[in-house]
């Protein structure tokens, strides 16, 4: 995966990350709308069958996109998973239910991490303010 660490496609947050981006990328439009769904479609493929394989052609599926359309739909993403965090802290306060803290020593962030894995790993850094 050109040097990047591989992540954890047994992870419900990674998975609920992946499905934000491929929400996202179907809610594109204008220019480039065509390739955005098929990248959507192979990231619903990732959540399908937790593989690899289809996370790493995910990947260089993404990594084709048009720099803007990229960076948009990071920001995009963002800000969705930044909704979705807030509306679980909501809904748990409502349940008096506590959110699971994450666990020591988590998944390291890659050294050269991409658009593709920044707009995943946002998630995960909003929660966790400490870096390690």
């Amino acid at each position: 995966m050109d040097g990047l660490e591989p992540i954890s496609l047994d992870d419900n947050q990674t998975l609920q990350a992946i499905g934000i981006l491929a929400d996202v990328l179907d809610g594109v439009d204008g220019p480039g709308g065509l390739d955005t769904v098929l990248v959507s479609k192979a990231l619903r493929q990732v959540i399908a069958t937790k593989s690899q394989p289809a996370f790493e052609f995910a990947t260089r599926a993404f990594n084709t996109l048009d720099a803007n359309v990229r960076r948009q739909v990071a920001e995009t993403a963002d800000q969705a998973a930044h909704d979705s965090v807030e509306l679980r802290a909501r809904v748990g306060g409502f349940l008096a239910t506590s959110a699971k803290a994450p666990a020591a020593g988590g998944p390291a962030t890659p050294a050269q991490a991409t658009s593709f894995l920044n707009a995943l790993n946002l998630r995960n850094r909003r929660r966790s303010p400490q870096s390690e």
